[in-house]
């Protein structure tokens, strides 16, 4: 879980891609914007109601966004092509650092449409402060079998986040 000795960058509005931080609470409010297909919203909705509602992350679906303020949506997914390069097919940044290590509202931004249920989890774990192996401490290879859906790359054959990922969460949360 973020921060760790092998990333340890501070949490910062529009910081460097890949430069994710923790969201600032438990409670996970989500918003779908319309860029995404209708598939693709019922396979992030899956991958929360799956393996993020079941940890110490309260998942909540507010009626419309909040893009200001105190109480911004937590997590706000879309889909576009704006900001990926080369073979990049998802990722997370921060759109309000709240501390150095938090942020009150987090995109996760996906290249295409048809995402599959690892990928889903894992730009969510992001956002939440998970990280790949590398960064891990004690570091461990990014495909290790113990990072479940954080695996990297995304090989589509593990959606789920797996018992360490589930742990940093509900020790973090």
């Amino acid at each position: 879980m973020y921060p760790t000795e092998n990333a340890n960058w501070p949490c910062v509005d529009y910081g460097v891609h890949g430069n994710f931080c923790q969201t600032d609470n438990s409670t996970l409010t989500v918003w779908l914007q319309g860029t995404l297909s209708s598939g693709d919203k019922t396979t992030v909705k899956g991958r929360l109601a799956n393996q993020y509602s079941p940890t110490d992350l309260a998942v909540q679906y507010p009626a419309s966004p909040s893009y200001s303020g105190s109480a911004e949506t937590d997590i706000v997914y879309q889909q576009s092509t704006s900001g990926m390069s080369g073979s990049t097919i998802g990722f997370t940044w921060c759109d309000d650092a709240v501390s150095s290590t938090r942020c009150d509202q987090q995109y996760v931004r996906f290249r295409y449409h048809g995402i599959d249920a690892e990928l889903a989890c894992h730009e969510t774990g992001h956002a939440v402060g998970l990280t790949h192996g590398q960064n891990a401490f004690p570091a461990v290879a990014n495909d290790n079998s113990s990072l479940g859906c954080m695996e990297t790359p995304d090989i589509g054959n593990r959606p789920s986040l797996g018992a360490t990922n589930v742990g940093a969460i509900n020790a973090t949360y």
